[in-house]
């Protein structure tokens, strides 16, 4: 571990606070100075292995209070007991297109979990954890990834973590950003089973034609040899790609994509000196999904106004009949009045006819009784 961090300042400490001071007063004097951070910046100090987490916890709540960055990046050697920081903050560059980065890849991620209809790779792509920034805890050792240091320093570090993780760390995506200059960028992959890689050149301001190509990316990089995991998603070993057999990628990382990140990021750091292109917005992982979503909810719509208009005509027939049965009832009900009306009528002139015929019988009888 030593002989890794050979650039490193060894220092004494016996007190949180003087670790506090120690990082305060370097950071201010390399800033100043715009020293190599691959070397100066590296402190190196010995602590107890039973209060290196407290000692974490604390130098971070210490350096929040003091509006100070929080370190990111660490080693700790637990045979030597010794500690390893890279005392300098990220420059908002490098943060920007790791949000970026990360942001792109999780959208990716987000989609092919929106667009699969299989139970068992909608398990293993939920299945993948983002935490941001990777701890690895290995034989003795714990290990914070690299943010923006030299290359050799993160190609080196990026294997050993590889490596070192019995298999979790399939692959290590690394950017390489020209700074201060921002005027070049540079994307290089390296994977457990191919030990050569390459670094290659994506955005040059100086160039007309910017290279065209992308980085191919697996489910098998994010979740490993998962059991049940379909050949056709993950990455093809190094046999495998020496007999010429290709995948499909889970996720292809364009150059285009990878020169929006940057322009994005350059211009959120410097906006009076670079600008950003229309095609550089993020593209809406859900956009598939959402017009599915609103052409599912226009045909429901549609349905629905098809069913209210059936129940409408319905509804209009069954008042049309309920109308003609009503006229007709009414119709007969005056029929039967009007000849129930009639043989009241006769039955009452009859009734009269028998009165009258009454009364001139009485009268008879009276005019008889009178002789």
């Amino acid at each position: 571990m030593a002989s890794q961090n050979s650039s490193a300042v060894m220092r004494d400490f016996s007190t949180i606070e003087e670790i506090i001071q120690y990082i305060v007063n370097t950071r201010q004097d390399l800033s100043t100075r715009n020293c190599d951070r691959a070397g100066e910046s590296i402190l190196g100090f010995h602590w107890q292995a039973s209060g290196v987490d407290e000692l974490f916890e604390q130098l971070d709540a210490r350096l929040v209070e003091l509006d100070e960055l929080k370190i990111h990046r660490f080693e700790y050697d637990y045979k030597s007991e010794t500690v390893y920081l890279d005392i300098m903050g990220d420059s908002r560059l490098h943060f920007k297109v790791q949000i970026g980065l990360r942001g792109h890849i999780k959208n990716h991620i987000a989609k092919s979990l929106a667009t699969t209809n299989d139970a068992r790779i909608r398990d293993l792509l939920r299945s993948i954890d983002e935490p941001g920034t990777a701890v690895i805890k290995y034989e003795s050792k714990i290990y914070k990834q690299p943010d923006s240091e030299s290359r050799q320093h993160v190609e080196r570090k990026s294997r050993q973590y590889i490596d070192s993780s019995d298999g979790k760390i399939q692959v290590a995506l690394i950017i390489d950003l020209q700074y201060p200059g921002m005027k070049k960028a540079w994307v290089n992959l390296l994977a457990a089973d191919n030990p050569s890689s390459s670094w290659v050149l994506f955005h040059d301001d100086d160039r007309d034609q910017q290279p065209a190509g992308q980085v191919a990316l697996y489910l098998s990089d994010f979740v490993g040899l998962a059991p049940g995991m379909p050949a056709a998603l993950c990455r093809p070993s190094t046999a495998e790609v020496a007999a010429r057999i290709t995948r499909n990628p889970t996720i292809a990382l364009t150059y285009k994509r990878l020169r929006a990140i940057f322009r994005r990021a350059r211009h959120l750091h410097s906006p009076t000196e670079f600008t950003t292109e229309v095609s550089d917005e993020e593209e809406n992982p859900y956009e598939d999904a959402e017009q599915r979503v609103a052409e599912a909810r226009n045909e429901q719509r549609i349905e629905t106004e098809r069913r209210v208009a059936e129940m409408e005509r319905r509804l209009a027939a069954a008042n049309e009949d309920a109308e003609r049965r009503l006229a007709a009832a009414n119709e007969d009900a005056e029929r039967r009045l009007a000849a129930a009306n009639k043989d009241a009528e006769r039955r009452l002139a009859a009734a009269n006819d028998e009165r009258l015929e009454m009364e001139r019988r009485i009268a008879e009888i009276e005019r008889r009784m009178a002789e």
